[in-house]
């Protein structure tokens, strides 16, 4: 009786499932190809529901509901950025198809993790100097592998690649701009040393961005060969860690970023370490606590993610809260770690800002949201607004006509008019005008917010990913490449071409943050509610870059590329492996 109800579920779902694939992606339903679909839909959901049960079920329909959500949502968005076409009459069968796909695919992902978890971890034999076992002969072979799989692009784009952030960066290091933490100071200092001494050395500024790439190349290569280390010692499956090594040297963007002078490259590779070192910190606290050089470690990392990137002081600070509940036994010495990391940020930030009178970051940066909601608001409903909610509105900008300056996709026009003195001296007269317009203007306020964020978890959203110049400047650095770079080039075309079936995916922001929640849902599933912290780290990353300026920057969510690798080993790791 009871498989009777499951081929009758499964042949009911496979009938949605073709009307569903009919309506969304094909023309005409008068093709064989839909008795296929049916069919090869009944195999497949009739072998998933059979090996169901009511944890994974729950687990996996509430995520796939969010994300069959953000797919009717988004692609309404994605057509004119409004929410116009959510509600037309084949939203119901839409929604239900999606939730069918997206369900039965995260159910099938996680009955096979628990059914070839074993039999992957004993697959391989490794030997202590084999390059994926946790030696040290590894790690610095590793580092090496992954050098030369990207010494091409480094030999194509030399001196490296320049933008426009890239170019302010190099001029207050070089002194010919004043000093700003709108790019974090820490790595503007940094840049500072390399190309100067280059500068100094041989008179040719060109040296000093060689250096600076040289440097970079070499320290993303050691911070993904510390992931491939942990999780060899964690003793991961090898074909997981074949395929991690595999990614991180001939995945394109990472060899691309290596070689780009930009402040979210070193921060998106010391991020990683920061959730390594955090899940050392829960899992094997007594251990972790007693040697010095760990906790040293800890503090220094979490130092280095708040001063790498403006954001990251976010992502630690609202952290060390999780840190201290968890290490409620030994709380001396959690105060004395979190005191020691709020106090070394506030007197490091304070010193360099004094010594080098930095100027501080616009107030705008942190107002792409409210500020594009205002801007959308003026211009979708000019006539009805009255005369002081117009004057009120154009007070806090520089400019009468701030409706005109409103990108959905992008706030720097907008941020750009923003009066910030006007703003510093009136911020409770903003935040009251922001939720007078908010109660009667709801719609546009959600259309604003998702048309300037839906990038970082639709997955078909398309933006540019990567630069290949060297943006035009007046301090002589000029891209010289040392080779043709023929190959190169014809792998980045698969970059930006994002019409290829499963090859745009791997480029695809909203994939990876979908990967990264179905990878959590596992752990949930298998009730490891511990590592929900360590997750919790790039859930708050994202949630910073989901209020940037643009809706779909690349570079402000590698991070969620770094870290997928080292998020998806961890489910891999058999529990008698972990000390608690």
């Amino acid at each position: 009786m009871k498989k009777r109800i499951q081929n009758f579920i499964a042949i009911i779902l496979s009938i949605i499932l073709v009307f569903f694939i009919w309506h969304k992606f094909l023309v005409s339903g008068n093709t064989v190809i839909f008795i296929m679909i049916f069919l090869t839909s009944y195999l497949f959901l009739k072998k998933v529901i059979e090996k169901e049960y009511r944890r994974k079920f729950i687990i996996s329909i509430i995520i796939a509901i969010i994300f069959s959500t953000i797919e009717l949502v988004c692609n309404s968005i994605n057509i004119d950025y409004t929410l116009d076409y959510v509600l037309d009459r084949w939203c119901i069968i839409n929604f239900i198809g999606y939730t069918i796909l997206i369900w039965s695919s995260i159910s099938f992902v996680y009955g096979f993790i628990e059914t070839n978890k074993l039999k992957l971890k004993d697959s391989i034999k490794i030997k202590k100097y084999n390059l994926l076992s946790d030696s040290n002969f590894s790690f610095f072979v590793n580092v090496i592998l992954i050098l030369l799989a990207w010494l091409p692009y480094f030999l194509t784009y030399y001196p490296g690649l320049l933008t426009a952030d890239s170019c302010a960066q190099i001029a207050q290091a070089i002194g010919i701009a004043e000093l700003s933490n709108h790019h974090p100071i820490v790595h503007t200092g940094v840049i500072s040393l390399f190309v100067n001494f280059g500068k100094t050395i041989s008179g040719n500024i060109n040296i000093g961005v060689c250096l600076y790439i040289m440097f970079q190349m070499i320290a993303m290569a050691i911070m993904f060969s510390i992931i491939l280390k942990y999780i060899s010692k964690k003793n991961v499956p090898i074909v997981i860690r074949i395929l991690i090594l595999l990614y991180y040297m001939f995945y394109p963007v990472n060899a691309l970023f290596s070689v780009t002078m930009w402040k979210d490259i070193l921060f998106s590779g010391i991020i990683p370490i920061y959730i390594v070192l955090t899940i050392e910190l829960l899992y094997n606290k007594k251990e972790f606590l007693e040697k010095k050089t760990g906790v040293a470690l800890y503090i220094i990392v979490s130092l280095l993610v708040m001063f790498l990137r403006n954001n990251g002081l976010y992502i630690v600070i609202l952290t060390l809260p999780f840190i201290i509940v968890l290490l409620r036994k030994y709380w001396k010495k959690a105060i004395i770690i979190v005191g020691t990391i709020i106090v070394s940020y506030i007197i490091i930030k304070s010193l360099i800002f004094n010594i080098f009178k930095v100027k501080k970051g616009s107030v705008g940066e942190m107002l792409s949201i409210p500020l594009q909601q205002i801007a959308r608001t003026k211009k979708h409903n000019r006539e009805e607004l009255d005369d002081d909610t117009i004057k009120q509105i154009d007070e806090f900008f520089v400019c009468d006509d701030i409706e005109e300056k409103y990108n959905p996709i992008l706030s720097d026009p907008v941020k750009a008019e923003l009066n910030n003195e006007y703003f510093s001296n009136n911020k409770s007269e903003f935040l009251k005008l922001w939720i007078k317009l908010l109660k009667k203007y709801m719609k546009d306020y959600v259309e604003s917010f998702i048309s300037n964020s839906y990038g970082y978890y639709y997955p078909e959203a398309k933006h540019w990913v990567a630069n290949r110049t060297i943006e035009e400047n007046n301090m002589g650095i000029i891209q010289k490449p040392i080779i043709d770079g023929k190959v190169v080039s014809k792998v980045n075309s698969l970059i930006e071409e994002r019409d290829i079936p499963i090859v745009s995916m791997l480029f695809s922001i909203g994939m990876e943050f979908w990967l990264i929640v179905i990878s959590l849902g596992y752990e949930i599933l298998k009730r490891n509610y511990k590592i929900i912290v360590p997750y919790l780290i790039i859930f708050i990353l994202w949630l910073t870059i989901v209020a940037s300026p643009v809706f779909c920057e690349y570079r402000y969510a590698y991070p969620l590329f770094t870290t997928l690798p080292l998020y998806i080993s961890l489910n891999f790791i058999k529990k008698e492996n972990e000390n608690e």
